[in-house]
């Protein structure tokens, strides 16, 4: 099954077009790193993973941070490269 990403989301995400808190664009993860954050003199681990992640709508893209809150998405894999989501 086809699914068509929602073109012109983006654009409209970021400039604030949109009002309707029940539209649900569909958008695709380009990429997903992630970035240690490891403060001077903090541990590596869990607590420092951060991932920087590329989505796009087909024909804008917009890089950002997930939320902390949200890691587990990737690390179990529900979030990676490829990814569809609305």
């Amino acid at each position: 099954m086809a699914v068509k990403l929602t073109e012109g989301a983006i654009m409209k995400i970021c400039t604030g077009e949109y009002h309707d808190e029940t539209w649900k664009p569909i958008l695709q993860v380009l990429d997903v790193r992630m970035v240690n954050t490891a403060r001077s003199g903090a541990q590596p681990g869990p607590d420092n993973e951060r991932y920087r992640v590329l989505i796009s709508d087909g024909s804008h893209h917009q890089q950002g941070m997930l939320g902390t809150q949200k890691n587990t998405l990737v690390q179990q894999g529900l979030l990676q490269k490829g990814s569809m989501f609305a």
